[in-house]
């Protein structure tokens, strides 16, 4: 294994406790820095995507998130002094770094993207150009978080080594860390131990081997940081062992009491507007946060993988397109899914125009018609399309664009999968019946009964159904509306039957379309006697 696959994964975390009480709600704070593009030293491979996989499981623990990545100096400092700002008495603050590390005489030092080639002799260079882990505690301890946490995931190797003994000796990993009393620290292997990067050069995963289980336990409710070390403890000790490794995750923990961020109960800060679109969206959190690799071993499927343990969901959706059709296997129409459920559940309650967010969700359904008979996609299009035309049909003009546009978007749901095509039809002509009129509504229902027989009962039960046929038959023959009441009423005259005739006495003129539609169906069901039968005799006579 080389050396820059070695290298990432060492975990420090220090947590410091204050007991005193405040009246302000505790907020959750966590910054993360993830650095990759050093220049130069040996490039990283998987720090941003383990800065992003850790963050977004701080997201779903109510964790306001800042990403900081590939950070200089500069850069570095600023993230910093705008996250000591952010951080008041009584919060819960997080800070995280994957990247170089380097000790230097028992204290360990962060590295930004342009720390300068050091050799031996040069030592100061490092401690002018990098961040000494002991302030970054320091720093949080200072701003009063009631819960202050490091997270360190640095490279365990050495980065200044070079070929022939010239570059600057290096002891091969960090020092350890003695905790102050409320400290609580976490390494991903013992003091002076290389922590895998990945298992092997062909392994896909986008995270390191403690990270990737890091971020698994920290989604498992009401353990605490000891509880999680333990755990880890023993699961990176057997991965390392299963390819001759040895890393075994040391913990010093110097609190009085019990830190547990993931507790049952506890009400999220953050989260989507809708139980379905949580699910939906806590399915996706897992999967990408997991980082499970897929089943073929090739760049281009290692790269999506590591898109999707981002949320990188636009950029993930444009390299799906690039994988070559006899290589979109199940796992990629996996990651199909959880990019458009990624990207488009927050366009059901977004501000932005209707039109782009139904241009988003023809893209989607045009560009992978794997998705087109996926429960999970076709109800997020339900959602997402059906706020959007109610927008549309908000607006002062436009109605009848808005109405044949929400027509042509429940024809294009498939009849093929069973009652998803007569809810969303449904649904639509609850729509049109509150935004535009009811008689509107009568070809959506008709829609509904276009699909399998099973759901018929269903739509001819509709409490909206019966308003919306005999407003419809009112209307001109040769209308959609009249003639879709007319295919209702036959389909539903169980249900409508007993409605329909009832209006034929409230009818006064001869004339009506009402009539004209109505009776020609009643006289063949024989469902009509005394002047009402006659009257409609006579109108069809004509």
């Amino acid at each position: 294994m080389s050396k820059i696959n070695a290298c990432l994964a060492i975990l420090a975390i220090s947590v410091a406790i204050g007991f005193a009480t405040t009246a302000r709600a505790e907020k959750r704070i966590a910054l993360l820095v993830g650095n990759n593009a050093y220049q130069s030293v040996p490039r990283l491979q998987t720090a941003v995507n383990d800065a992003r996989a850790v963050g977004a499981a701080l997201r779903g623990l109510g964790f306001t998130v800042i990403l900081a990545e590939n950070q200089s100096r500069r850069a570095m400092s600023e993230a910093l002094l705008a996250f000591d700002k952010a951080i008041e008495p009584g919060d819960i603050a997080l800070f995280f770094f994957a990247g170089h590390g380097f000790e230097i005489r028992g204290q360990n030092y962060l590295l930004p993207t342009d720390i300068p080639e050091v050799r031996e002799g040069q030592e100061e260079l490092i401690r002018d150009s990098a961040f000494p882990a002991d302030r970054i505690i320091d720093r949080l301890q200072a701003r009063g978080a009631r819960t202050a946490v490091l997270v360190l995931d640095a490279c365990r190797n050495n980065p200044f080594d070079r070929p022939g003994g010239r570059g600057l000796k290096g002891s091969g990993g960090l020092a350890a860390m003695t905790p102050a009393e409320g400290v609580f620290i976490m390494f991903s292997a013992g003091a002076k131990q290389t922590a895998l990067d990945r298992l092997s050069n062909a392994e896909r995963a986008a995270n390191s081997v403690f990270t990737r289980n890091l971020v698994r336990w920290l989604a498992e409710p009401d353990l605490t940081l000891v509880q999680i070390a333990k755990r880890l403890q023993i699961e990176v000790k057997q991965l390392a062992a299963s390819v001759g490794g040895d890393q075994t995750p040391a913990y010093y923990d110097q609190v009085v009491g019990e830190i547990i961020l993931n507790r049952t109960g506890r009400t999220p800060l953050a989260g989507p507007p809708t139980p379905q679109a949580a699910a939906l969206l806590a399915d996706v959190d897992k999967r990408a946060a997991e980082a499970v690799p897929a089943p073929a071993a090739d760049s281009v499927m290692a790269e999506l993988d590591a898109l999707a343990a981002a949320k990188s969901w636009s950029e993930l959706r444009g390299q799906l397109t690039t994988v070559k059709p006899t290589a979109r296997d199940a796992h990629w129409a996996s990651l199909a899914e959880q990019a458009a459920i990624g990207e488009l559940t927050p366009l059901a309650t977004s501000s932005r125009s209707y039109g782009d967010r139904l241009a988003a969700l023809e893209h989607y359904t045009t560009t992978f018609q794997v998705l087109t008979d996926n429960p999970k996609f076709l109800a997020l299009r339900t959602s997402v399309g059906l706020s959007a035309f109610g927008d549309c049909l908000d607006e002062s003009y436009g109605a009848s664009d808005c109405r044949r546009g929400l027509e042509e978007f429940v024809r294009t749901t498939p009849k093929s999968v069973g009652t998803a095509r007569a809810d969303l039809a449904r649904d639509a002509a609850r729509l049109i019946g509150r935004k535009l009129n009811r008689s509107a509504a009568a070809p959506f229902f008709a829609m509904a009964i276009e699909s399998p027989g099973e759901t018929n009962e269903a739509v001819c039960t509709d409490p909206d159904l019966s308003t919306a046929v005999i407003a419809a038959l009112g209307r001109p023959p040769d209308w959609n509306e009249a003639k879709a009441a007319a295919a209702l009423t036959d389909a539903c005259w169980k249900a409508l039957g007993t409605a329909v005739v009832a209006q034929v006495a409230r009818e006064t003129s001869d004339n009506s379309y009402y009539l004209g539609n109505t009776c020609p169906i009643l006289l063949k069901r024989d469902a009509l006697t005394g002047l009402r039968e006659a009257r409609c005799r006579e109108i069809t006579s004509r």
